[in-house]
């Protein structure tokens, strides 16, 4: 497992997970839960402490962080 490809709360091990279907089903799902996304490295928004939990607040912080 590549180191933060998954969230931290991922189970060690998936027949621990609420997805698992057990031996001959496998995971329930298509991609796992707990997978990351990728991040836009490019974006204006990379970074941003709002962006990260919720959505963005509809102003740019970032700018106003910047100029302090």
């Amino acid at each position: 497992m590549a180191y933060g490809q998954y969230s931290e709360d991922k189970p060690k091990d998936c027949r621990y997970c609420y997805f698992w279907g057990g031996k001959k089903k496998g995971c329930m799902l298509d991609s796992c839960y707990y997978r990351r996304k990728q991040e836009n490295v490019n974006s204006e928004c990379y970074g941003c402490p709002y962006g990260r939990t919720q959505l963005c607040i509809g102003w740019c912080t970032r700018k106003i962080l910047r100029s302090k």
